[in-house]
């Protein structure tokens, strides 16, 4: 009994083995089938070009495309017509509107009148008739101060010696008097040459640039601005301290002045 039954078992093993083995080999052929069937495995086996249906070749014909036409430089251009377009209606600012505030006009400031150089002021003033003066005629005098003499017998001049800072007072070839003086500095020199006293004023203002001096006393001028005169201001006589007039101390200045008349001739050199 047992025999029997084994043989029967083994039977059926190799059925089902059989038939498992049938399907393995239809899946395996399908598959394989199914593989060279495909485009990607044709182009592999057949290189050459598959192909093109009718209607494949429909969709994909070549379309010529018009292209546009490039016109000559000059050959024409569109006369193209403004359009008048309606200027927009501009809407109020929601903004206030600000009111620039008043600026100060600038006031021009009064222009100060500069004040005159030495020129005469009709204070106290003397004039005198003009005095006839005989040609000049420089004297012979020795390099050290001249003696003075008590009075002399000619017209009457004075001299004045920038380099040696002295002023002569001469009646013909006499010197009656000398005094030692402060003349113009090397920035406001003394004019040189030969004038003749134009005008006699007993205290006067004189001022200029940098100064203003008032009262100065026994002013004689004899060329525009320039002058002799006392000085109270300073007393460094025999040194250049001067705008340009001749400086002398207060007495001299009045000897000279009491002395001299308008048209004494006043010779100035080095």
């Amino acid at each position: 009994m047992k025999t029997g039954k084994s043989s029967k078992s083994s039977r059926l093993y190799l059925l089902w083995g059989a038939l498992s083995m049938f399907l393995c080999l239809a899946v395996i052929g399908a598959a394989a089938w199914t593989a060279f069937n495909t485009p990607v495995f044709a182009s592999v086996l057949n290189p050459q070009p598959a192909a093109v249906s009718a209607q494949e070749e429909i969709l994909w014909a070549q379309v010529e495309i018009a292209k546009p036409a490039l016109a000559p430089v000059g050959a024409g251009i569109l006369n193209v017509q403004p359009i008048d377009l309606p200027a927009p209606a501009l809407e109020p600012s929601p903004f206030p509107s600000l009111t620039p505030a008043p600026t100060d006009t600038p006031t021009e400031a009064p222009t100060s009148t500069p004040e005159p150089t030495e020129t005469p002021a009709p204070l106290s003033m003397e004039i005198l008739a003009d005095t006839p003066t005989p040609q000049y005629v420089p004297p012979t005098l020795s390099p050290q101060k001249p003696s003075v003499a008590s009075a002399g017998n000619g017209v009457r001049w004075i001299d004045v010696d920038l380099t040696r800072q002295m002023v002569f007072a001469y009646e013909g070839d006499v010197v009656v008097n000398s005094f030692v003086v402060s003349t113009g500095t090397w920035r406001t020199p003394t004019v040189t040459g030969q004038y003749k006293i134009y005008v006699k004023i007993r205290s006067a203002r004189m001022s200029g640039p940098g100064y203003s001096l008032p009262n100065v006393p026994y002013i004689m001028y004899f060329y525009k601005g320039y002058g002799l005169h006392g000085t109270y201001w300073h007393n460094n006589f025999g040194t250049p301290m001067s705008h340009g007039c001749v400086n002398l101390r207060t007495e001299d200045a009045e000897w000279l002045f009491n002395w001299a008349s308008v048209g004494t001739l006043v010779n100035i050199h080095y």
